[in-house]
């Protein structure tokens, strides 16, 4: 079987990014100034990653703990 055979079976799922990389798509004005400022720059390093997945969780965000620091560097699939 050829690849593009197995391509035609199997198309690639439709993934357009990280659980962080979302939840940032979805929030406006301060909230998303918030999480950015969280998140922090290679500048400013923000809110450990602890921190922010419970301010996150208290708020009703559903982010995995892992993504958060994936996200930071580059490292998910929003990067890609």
């Amino acid at each position: 079987m050829a690849l593009a055979d197995r391509l035609a079976e199997n198309p690639p799922l439709d993934i357009d990014g990280c659980s962080v990389g979302k939840l940032l798509a979805r929030l406006d004005g301060a909230e998303l100034d918030a999480l950015q400022v969280m998140l922090g720059t290679p500048d400013n390093w923000g809110w450990t990653a602890p921190d922010i997945y419970e301010a996150l969780k208290a708020e009703g965000h559903a982010v995995g703990f892992k993504a958060i620091n994936k996200h930071r560097g580059s490292k998910c699939r929003c990067a890609a």
